[in-house]
């Protein structure tokens, strides 16, 4: 009896990137693969410390990384570190005598990765945990530029909108995400990186996105060669994939005792901050509404006065039933629960995914990156979410909070729009649907794939 496949699985390293791709590898795994999964030493350590393990594949790390905040330092890291030991891994691994390694699946933030397999005699897999839109405008930057919408460092030329093929959506700069950051140096980084890699990406044999075909048509219809496959996770998954911080068991308990369509969930991922005006704001917004609250805010959000004020509002809300604040949910199994109302979030495409996989409209205020584009497409594409605006200093008031909950909450074209994407999404991830077709055709592919390390 031959061996099964065996995946060596190789996210970028921050939570956003672990957690759609542990998934994947949860659904590879239930379907007969076996599986390593690499992390750096740090996200390793912080993954297995918050209880994240699996009897169904095996979770190693590297070495070469210590830098954990994003910005050049990273990327150099990344991609001067990382690709020996990613090579010297594999190697082991089939020197030790175990099932070898018959395909890499790589996160599209580690295009080198592709090329290390390729030097391997390997077929590899890309996947993006971002949307289809994103990636397109990525693959997309050598005719960006020769069309003129960007120059050699990647800015824009002008604030026109543009499209990145004859029948797509017209977009903005903002799908620009190398220019998220005002630091010159970071923008330039990270563009040179993406222009480097973005070519290697096309070399992998399948490339895979955590979308789905009727939420992003057009570049699905002009891109063929990115395959959705989300909303991740499909079927059985581990219930904390891939997170840094343990569950909060109480918040579904404390959901459980509120009235349908009665909770504003408010959380800003694993690294958007508040500084202590906004958190105010947003405390003085929550408590002052007519809905209950369910807020996360991680050990890592708040230091100083912002911890001392948080505790201080903590009391104030025990025992009334008024809201809750916890420092890390299940935020699946969060937004699938009947009490939820809407989700103000920083707008991560993970966050978009688990919110529209629900039916949940949105209240959006993006801190990074991707997050900015992705809130104008919940907003103005798909029209299942309101934006919240910042003032002349850069805070979003109580007031502002309070009056687009209440819209938000009022409207119901927002609500029949987030119920129709509901369906299709679900339609696209159950037994026919689109991604759950493309799942199973790439097992198929996988399985009879053959090998040949040099």
């Amino acid at each position: 009896m031959s061996s099964p496949p065996h995946a060596l699985v190789l996210p970028w390293p921050m939570q956003g990137h672990i957690v759609p791709l542990m998934h994947l590898s949860h659904f590879l795994a239930d379907n007969g693969f076996k599986i390593t999964f690499v992390n750096t030493e740090d996200n390793h350590d912080r993954i297995v410390s918050a209880g994240v393990h699996s009897d169904r594949f095996r979770m190693i790390s590297i070495p070469g990384l210590e830098e954990q905040h994003f910005g050049p330092r990273m990327i150099d890291a990344v991609e001067y570190n990382m690709p020996s030991q990613l090579e010297n891994l594999i190697r082991k691994i089939n020197e030790e005598g175990m099932e070898n390694i018959t395909f890499l699946i790589a996160d599209i933030g580690m295009g080198w990765a592709v090329e290390v397999a390729e030097r391997l005699g390997l077929m590899s897999v890309a996947f993006c945990p971002a949307s289809a839109t994103l990636l397109a405008t990525g693959l997309s930057i050598p005719k960006l530029r020769e069309t003129g919408v960007i120059d050699e460092n990647g800015s824009p030329k002008n604030k026109e909108k543009f499209k990145l093929a004859p029948t797509a959506t017209p977009i903005d700069e903002t799908y620009f995400f190398w220019n998220f950051n005002d630091n010159i140096e970071i923008r330039q980084t990270m563009f040179r990186y993406l222009e480097n890699h973005s070519r290697s990406l096309l070399k992998a044999r399948f490339i895979l996105c955590n979308s789905f075909q009727d939420f992003e048509l057009p570049i699905f219809t002009n891109f063929p060669n990115i395959i959705p496959i989300g909303p991740l996770p499909l079927g059985k998954s581990s219930n904390s994939a891939g997170h840094f911080w343990s569950d909060d068991p109480t918040s579904i308990d404390w959901l459980d005792q509120q009235p349908a369509n009665s909770v504003v969930y408010v959380s800003f991922g694993s690294i958007a901050t508040l500084d202590q005006n906004q958190l105010e704001e947003f405390a003085f917004a929550l408590d002052s509404s007519k809905m209950c609250f369910l807020w996360v805010i991680r050990p890592d959000q708040t230091m100083g006065e912002q911890h001392d004020f948080l505790e201080q509002f903590q009391e104030s809300i025990n025992g009334t039933g008024k809201g809750k604040i916890v420092n890390w949910c299940n935020q699946e199994k969060v937004l699938a629960h009947p009490s939820i109302a809407c989700f103000v979030s920083h707008c991560g495409w993970n966050s978009a995914m688990d919110g529209v996989k629900n039916g949940v409209p949105f209240l959006c205020l993006p801190y990074f990156a991707d997050q900015f584009a992705v809130r104008g497409y919940l907003c103005d594409v798909v029209n299942v979410g309101l934006s919240l605006v910042k003032n002349e200093n850069g805070v979003v008031t109580r007031e502002e909070i309070r009056s687009k909950l209440v819209e938000l909450l009022q409207s119901e074209e927002i609500k029949v729009r987030a119920g129709r994407t509901k369906k299709l999404a679900q339609r696209s991830i159950s037994p026919g649907g689109s991604s759950f077709q493309n799942l199973y055709n790439l097992i198929e592919a996988l399985k009879k794939i053959d090998t040949v390390i040099d």
